[in-house]
């Protein structure tokens, strides 16, 4: 890797090496002999166990610490403290982080890189940090506070990952083929001297930036992001797959659902058919969408027409019991 990826992918995740080498490794996957010195595998397995360490001590720091001479007491049900921990350690949070991050260009570089490389790469980079500091607990739960935005998740929840601002920014800059969204960070003092971070977010298409402070970095980019969103949104900069889609009948569906597909909101439909007593039996699948819809008709064509018209209303949010069999 070159010294100029290092430096920048120092400034992504926030943490400046002191051997550089280690992050080159972190981005090493295994070659066919399993026990190459030179893989992230070793640097991966001391990730998992620092992140799961970490975890447990930011949890601890969030929930409050407990009296002197008082035994551990858990201020949310043992369940949910559970739930908290599986939610904040699942290869969910490691793909979310490591793309908005912007880290996947790197992983696409690596020849050989394994399919779960977001996961992979995630444990093995905290792995290097954490060799890096010499196991410094507030360091490494401030780099995985901030890749992953742990007190955004306690915060409001698990339920809508793909809803965080910095998430939606993140897509809406992949969805217009624009360049990834860039963040800079710097440190600000206010009147009284009380000391800030602070965060600059410029999209490529959209002139300025967007600046938000916080007592941490990740807060001061989730303040960043949040702006940038709130500004796509007012100024109707968002594509929205019903604005996509636009007006359809059940003679244009087919070619609507095409369109939405060539332009990324997922893959082609498929049709399956069956013939009952004269009927044609038609139904719309489609892999990223968990219903199915069908229709009949005496005509094959139409009622393949049907169930995708029925598929085009239930993706662009309107009911499609409005559509007769």
């Amino acid at each position: 890797m070159k010294r100029s990826d290092i430096a920048i992918i120092e400034e992504i995740i926030q943490y400046k090496f002191n051997n550089p080498a280690l992050l080159n490794q972190a981005f090493t996957f295994d070659t066919e002999d399993l026990d190459d010195p030179v893989s992230n595998g070793l640097l991966r397995i001391i990730g998992k166990r620092s992140i799961s360490s970490s975890i447990v001590n930011i949890l601890m720091e969030y929930y409050g610490v407990q009296p002197k001479n008082s035994i551990v007491r858990a201020t949310k049900s043992t369940t949910l403290i559970y739930d908290l921990v599986d939610n904040l350690t699942s290869n969910d949070i490691y793909r979310v982080s490591i793309n908005v991050l912007g880290l996947t260009q790197y992983i696409d570089d690596v020849k050989g890189a394994p399919v779960d490389a977001d996961r992979k790469l995630f444990h093995a980079i905290i792995g290097a940090v954490t060799v890096d500091c010499n196991w410094d607990v507030k360091t490494i739960n401030k780099v995985i506070s901030f890749m992953i935005d742990v007190d955004y998740w306690l915060d409001y929840g698990f339920e809508g990952i793909d809803s965080h601002p910095v998430v939606l920014v993140f897509n809406y800059a992949v969805d217009g083929g624009l360049e990834l969204p860039a963040y800079t960070y710097s440190k600000v003092k206010d009147e009284f001297g009380n000391e800030f971070q602070k965060c600059s977010l410029k999209l490529s298409n959209i002139k300025g930036e967007f600046v938000g402070q916080g007592d941490t970095l990740s807060e001061a980019r989730l303040m960043a992001a949040d702006k940038c969103y709130k500004f796509l949104q007012e100024n109707h900069l968002i594509s929205s797959i019903a604005l996509d889609a636009g007006d359809f009948t059940v003679d244009t569906a087919l070619d609507t659902l095409d369109n939405l597909t060539l332009k990324g909101y997922f893959t082609f439909a498929e049709y399956n058919t069956v013939e009952k007593e004269n009927e044609y039996e038609v139904t719309c699948m489609i892999d990223e969408v968990d219903q199915k819809f069908t229709a009949t008709d005496s005509n094959k064509k139409k009622a393949q027409a049907k169930a995708a018209y029925k598929m085009a209303l239930y993706v662009t949010g309107r009911n499609p019991l409005e559509a007769d069999n």
